[in-house]
């Protein structure tokens, strides 16, 4: 590996894992910060009211992560896939922090809301910077690997919840997130750019480039690629991020920080084993059908999880698989994207397709809140919502393979 490549997917490794760690704290102290903030407005903390409102803030986190993500991908055609990182992970960091100040339900929405913009921007730099510095053997690996560090970072969460956060305040929890900050400044002094974008970037417009992604050479990527992500986003949000909850209202446990701590741990072991996964058995089966393989274990563990997991011991394994399976097929999308568009338009395709996927799905985590609140049940909530991967089987037949990668 050449130095510029080990400093660029170090780089990026790192900011998707800080990227998902200031992602997944609100998953773990949602229950105790809305039970917190909906007293102090006097609005009933019930396992309906914080399911509502939690999906609310969710669906809110999303479509921020949609637009950071469109936008900034034009920001990385644009400027550089470096420098667009350096900033991207600030604004996630520096806003991650503010959400510990929060003193009810719409201030956190607005600083996740916030948040989400950096974080959905980080996605399209970091994958396409991955996927231009590495030769075509090693990319696909690169990629998979790459996506892995969302199960770091999630896994990461976790561990400081596990050994810290479970002890103090919710607060302390997103306190700890601005720390990746210092990471942006970092970034800039060691990576540097795509020499594949530095001999492209003349040649980049952005409405041109949006025209492009809608002409027949690219709309069946671009239409096919904005629902794959739309499925993916959607059963994250709608059912892996409610798992957390699902755990604080079936074991009706004393110490419960406990256990959410070890079945989030528990979720991103098989999260990160999916990760690496999918680009290996990429190279065996093609892309096509790895991802009808992970969208059909997705259903199947969202189901088991949510309806027939009822002893933690056999929801550490359901946990584990369904991680597996709806986080490991993310890696997908950073095989696929990069893959999918020539130089000049692809952070700003892989941005535009992954974020309307996250557009549309933001309406995921509130029709899982609004079905908890209906049926007073995560239970059932989550296991409605992982119907959403039966949609993914379906367009994926639909995909087809193309590389412009040089």
């Amino acid at each position: 590996m050449k130095k510029e490549e080990l400093f660029g997917f170090i780089g990026a490794f790192l900011g998707w894992v800080f990227d998902s760690m200031d992602a997944t704290i609100y998953a773990l102290v949602m229950v105790s910060a809305l039970k917190e903030l909906l007293k102090n407005q006097g609005i009933l903390n019930t396992e309906s009211y914080v399911g509502f409102y939690g999906g609310l803030i969710f669906s809110l986190f999303l479509i921020g992560w949609a637009i950071g993500g469109i936008s900034f991908g034009y920001v990385a055609d644009k400027i550089g896939r470096v420098r667009t990182l350096a900033i991207t992970i600030a604004l996630y960091s520096i806003f991650t922090g503010l959400s510990s100040l929060a003193q009810n339900v719409w201030e956190l929405g607005l600083f996740r809301f916030i948040t989400a913009i950096g974080i959905g921007g980080e996605w399209a730099g970091g994958a396409t910077l991955v996927a231009e510095i590495f030769k075509k053997k090693n990319r696909v690996f690169a990629s998979s690997l790459l996506q892995s560090a969302w199960a770091v970072g999630f896994l990461l969460a976790s561990l400081i919840y596990f050994t810290i956060g479970r002890y103090h305040s919710w607060r302390i929890m997103f306190l700890i997130g601005v720390v990746p900050a210092f990471l942006a400044f970092v970034f800039r002094l060691f990576v540097k750019e795509s020499e594949e974008w530095l001999s492209n970037k003349n040649m980049f417009s952005y409405i041109k480039s949006l025209k492009l992604l809608f002409t027949k050479e690219y709309v069946n990527q671009t239409i096919v690629g904005s629902l794959l992500a739309f499925v993916a986003v959607f059963g994250l949000w709608g059912v892996t991020n409610w798992t957390p909850a699902l755990i604080s209202y079936i074991l009706h446990k004393k110490d419960i920080a406990y256990y959410v701590g070890l079945g989030s741990i528990a979720l991103n072991v098989g999260a990160l084993l999916g990760y690496i996964s999918f680009g290996v058995i990429t190279k065996s089966i093609g892309i096509r059908n790895t991802f009808i393989l992970f969208f059909g274990g997705s259903f199947l563990m969202g189901l088991v999880t949510f309806l027939y997991a009822k002893s933690f011991d056999k929801l550490l394994i359901s946990l584990a698989l369904l991680g597996f399976f709806n986080n490991g097929v993310f890696s997908g999308f950073s095989i696929y994207f990069p893959q999918a568009y020539p130089s000049f338009i692809r952070a700003t395709g892989a941005g535009f397709c992954f974020n309307v996927g996250r557009t549309l799905a933001a309406i995921g985590p509130f029709i899982t809140g609004y079905i908890t609140y209906l049926f007073g049940s995560v239970a059932r909530a989550g296991a409605i919502a992982s119907s959403i991967y039966l949609v993914g089987v379906l367009v994926v037949v639909f995909l087809r393979e193309k590389n412009y990668l040089q």
